[in-house]
């Protein structure tokens, strides 16, 4: 399966999105980021795309280019809802650290980590923060994230704060279920998420309290009815043993409700005992979607973690820190371009014929020349190599066609010419 053709044709879907000259450099900058063996800055990114154009049509097409970032991430996330039959939304912020004070919307962060005898690290960092909307997908073996849309946060603005970043993107995509940290368990989230036909799947912080659903009285009694019954105790409660994904869990649900959503919640409370001689621990996730199964609410926020580890892809291998922009369009530009590569990458692996099978861990790595390290599936950093590996050898050929002319090949030496260095001698 030729990779580089596939990629060429998911990108013809988002043709519609520029002209001729912006669409051109589009791709450039999605084979840049792909292809780029460095931090990812836009000189990196011009050398590693191949492009014919000029330097200066990088930084005025993330600038001054008549394009909307809102509307290639709205093209992705439909291309993948279509491909893929069981899919949920994850959401969650992330930071990049940077210097100096000319680019638009840094500011300060406390670093918590200084507080835990870490004295190598400053007290307070200087940069931006983004959130961050992702696709989970299962398919036939496993389950694959697809980073799909990023903005950038301003505390201090009323447009860009993190409020509004999320709102703003509740509002533009298809209703479904979205996947919250318990950093994100606020009231006035999940009414937002509600109102536009979404329903929330999210871990309890340590204090939260729930209330049974409150009893109807016999006779008819005056005021206004009870909206919380009493309140839940979780070690009262029964667990059950269930076996999940190869593993048993000391489970219990129930439908509750609670203060930080309007609507009844489905809790599920996961115990656990790590020693005999220590207490009980309990993990409690709630959901207002009432039908999905435990099991399945169990493995969508296990699979929730894989938001991490996408964030740490694109710093790692798509430059997603390395932008050195001042303008707030240019930033979102830029961040969502590496988005969209590193979710293409994976696509490309995951998309075939039906005549034809995906590539296996052991070509990619004997590709590569890797006998050390045999992994149970395709990591992003495999993926990312055999891809760059495919753009070096296309490119290579492409200019070796190029500069070879075979009309000035001779097709005999004559033996009484000498060689050039003995011309010098």
């Amino acid at each position: 399966m030729n990779l580089l053709f596939c990629l060429g044709d998911i990108l013809s879907e988002f043709r519609l999105l520029f002209n001729q000259q912006n669409f051109l450099l589009f791709q450039a900058f999605i084979f840049g980021f792909i292809a780029n063996r460095g931090n990812g800055t836009l000189t990196q990114l011009y050398q590693s795309s191949a492009s014919e154009t000029k330097y200066w049509s990088f930084p005025k097409f993330l600038s001054r280019g008549k394009w909307s970032a809102d509307a290639v991430a709205g093209v992705l996330i439909r291309r993948i809802q279509h491909l893929f039959e069981e899919w949920v939304y994850v959401y969650d912020e992330t930071k990049a650290l940077k210097t100096g004070n000319s680019q638009w919307g840094l500011h300060f962060f406390r670093n918590f980590s200084y507080q835990k005898h870490r004295v190598n690290q400053s007290k307070f960092h200087f940069g931006h923060e983004f959130g961050a909307l992702g696709l989970l997908c299962a398919t036939a073996t496993d389950w694959q994230f697809f980073p799909v849309w990023v903005k950038l946060m301003v505390p201090q603005t009323i447009r860009d704060k993190s409020y509004a970043v999320l709102k703003r993107m509740c509002s533009k995509i298809p209703p479904g279920l979205i996947i919250f940290d318990r950093g994100l368990a606020w009231r006035k989230v999940f009414t937002m998420a509600l109102s536009f036909g979404h329903h929330i799947l999210c871990r309890a912080k340590s204090n939260a309290v729930f209330y049974r659903l409150p009893k109807q009285p016999k006779h008819r009694q005056r005021g206004r009815p009870r909206k919380y019954g009493d309140r839940l105790h979780i070690r009262r409660l029964r667990y059950n043993t269930i076996d999940i994904g190869g593993k048993s869990y000391s489970i219990t649900s129930k439908i509750v409700r609670t203060k930080m959503c309007d609507a009844d919640v489905r809790l599920v409370v996961i115990r656990s005992r790590p020693k005999a001689s220590k207490p009980y621990r309990y993990f409690c996730v709630f959901t207002t979607d009432l039908t999905l199964e435990i099991p399945k609410i169990v493995e969508y926020y296990r699979q929730r973690w894989q938001i991490e580890t996408a964030f740490r892809d694109v710093k790692q291998h798509f430059g997603f820190d390395a932008y050195r922009l001042k303008s707030r369009k240019s930033i979102n530009r830029f961040v969502e371009l590496s988005f969209v590569a590193a979710s293409l990458t994976k696509l490309v692996f995951t998309m075939c014929d039906a005549t034809q099978k995906q590539i296996s861990v052991e070509k990619v790595c004997e590709h590569l020349n890797i006998h050390w390290y045999r992994p149970k599936k395709l990591t992003q950093g495999l993926r990312v190599a055999y891809l760059r590996s495919q753009i070096a050898i296309s490119t290579f050929s492409a200019k070796f066609m190029e500069k070879t002319n075979s009309q000035n090949i001779k097709g005999s030496v004559q033996d009484d010419t000498a060689p050039p260095f003995d011309k010098a001698a």
